[in-house]
């Protein structure tokens, strides 16, 4: 038995003692496949919605993902590069050593932070397209197909207006249309 089916149906009770449950049947769910008594509306659509708000977001932060990425990684090699002519020029001093280390030391950490950032995005949408593709296939099992338009309105004070369509085939909701407001 599957439990992603049971997070998408509207029929399910969640308790303490006895974890999930079908209300029409007050039993454990019991099924092989697929559900013939699911009932997905408003779960399903609600989690559609936000994995999709999610996954755009996502991948419109790409773009200063990758200028911070670059960025930080110029800056690094510039300083290591700095402190290597330094080097070269045959400088002598404690403190001409000291100002080579620190800017090898600053090279460095931006190079560390820079794949932290690379790193960070690439969890982040691989977290998004695993929940999105866990829903998609679910989906698949009962063939309904759908397809998502995100449109981004107005953005005040930090909050975005963005509108969410959703467009279903062999499903009993043809189409959705759902405003929302998020931080940014």
């Amino acid at each position: 038995m599957n439990l992603k089916h049971c997070d998408l149906c509207e029929n399910q009770i969640t308790s303490f003692k006895n974890g999930f449950t079908c209300a029409l049947t007050n039993k454990k769910p019991s099924f092989e496949k697929t559900c013939t008594k699911i009932e997905l509306n408003g779960k399903l659509q609600s989690k559609l919605e936000h994995i999709s708000i999610e996954l755009e977001k996502i991948r419109k932060n790409k773009n200063s993902m990758n200028y911070s990425f670059y960025i930080q990684i110029i800056i690094g090699f510039t300083l290591i590069f700095i402190s290597i002519f330094i080097l070269k020029k045959n400088y002598s001093g404690l403190l001409i050593y000291y100002f080579m280390y620190i800017l090898v030391s600053i090279g460095l950490t931006l190079f560390g932070n820079a794949y932290k950032v690379l790193n960070r995005y690439r969890k982040k949408v691989k977290n998004a397209e695993f929940h999105k593709k866990s829903i998609d296939e679910l989906l698949e099992e009962y063939g309904i197909q759908y397809s998502t338009n995100i449109i981004f309105q107005a953005k005040i004070h930090g909050i975005q207006e963005l509108i969410v369509e959703l467009e279903f085939i062999n499903w009993k909701k043809e189409r959705t249309k759902t405003p929302y407001k998020i931080n940014c």
